[in-house]
């Protein structure tokens, strides 16, 4: 499989929450992807965009902003804005305007100059956020509902959170149906690691490396 546009081949990962798909994005990224995650995106526009914090601010108040306040061009202070948009509709969604169009931006920018032969978006809201036309291939990772609940208690997530922050999502089922590849994430690290080499094997056969031979790695994030 190659890009129509002679760049790498665009892929997004996608998955509901505590699925595995970061782990599986770092998986990609050892065999010679680029990777990219939207969240770690969200994370350094909140941090350091200037134009994105004074939006948020704006809609917001200053009350979500950093310790150091206006002044001192203090980046915004996330636990403050999870409170403002949390069991808000209407506030996630000016959120997600404010936000989603500036990762799709900076993920284009990023794959336009890659000289990677894939280049990999973990984006968690894919198909919610209506950004698969992006990207050449999509990729769902599933994962049993009970291993899911179990990691993100791990987290120090709880069933309250997790359940609201699903809410607003689509299944796992209905993301699967959604992307051109299923990987399934109900065995071992090694398992996941064959899933890896066999998308890897698809998207690029001249792929510049294995990844670990067995049981290594970390453990399973997001």
């Amino acid at each position: 499989m190659s890009a129509s546009n002679g760049g790498p081949v665009t892929v997004a990962v996608t998955g509901p929450l505590a699925c595995g798909k970061s782990t599986f994005v770092r998986m990609l990224g050892e065999l010679g992807a680029e990777t990219v995650s939207a969240d770690e995106l969200v994370h350094d526009l909140l941090s350091g965009d200037r134009e994105t914090v004074e939006a948020v601010a704006a809609r917001f108040g200053d009350g979500v902003r950093g310790d150091a306040g206006e002044s001192g061009g203090a980046g915004i202070d996330r636990p403050a804005l999870s409170e403002n948009v949390f069991g808000d509709p209407a506030a996630l969604a000016d959120l997600e305007g404010i936000l989603h169009p500036r990762v799709r931006a900076e993920t284009g920018r990023r794959a336009e100059l890659s000289e990677a032969p894939v280049f990999v978006s973990e984006v968690p809201l894919l198909f919610e956020g209506g950004s698969t036309g992006a990207f050449d291939l999509t990729v769902a990772v599933k994962t049993p509902e009970e291993r899911r609940r179990a990691w993100a208690l791990e987290r120090g997530m709880d069933e309250s959170r997790r359940e609201a922050i699903e809410r607003r999502q689509l299944t796992s089922e209905e993301k699967a149906a959604r992307a051109d590849l299923t990987v399934e994430n109900d065995g071992d690290l090694d398992t996941l690691w064959d899933e890896a080499r066999r998308v890897m094997g698809r998207l690029a056969p001249e792929g510049r490396g294995d990844g670990p031979q067995s049981g290594e790695g970390e453990g399973y994030e997001e």
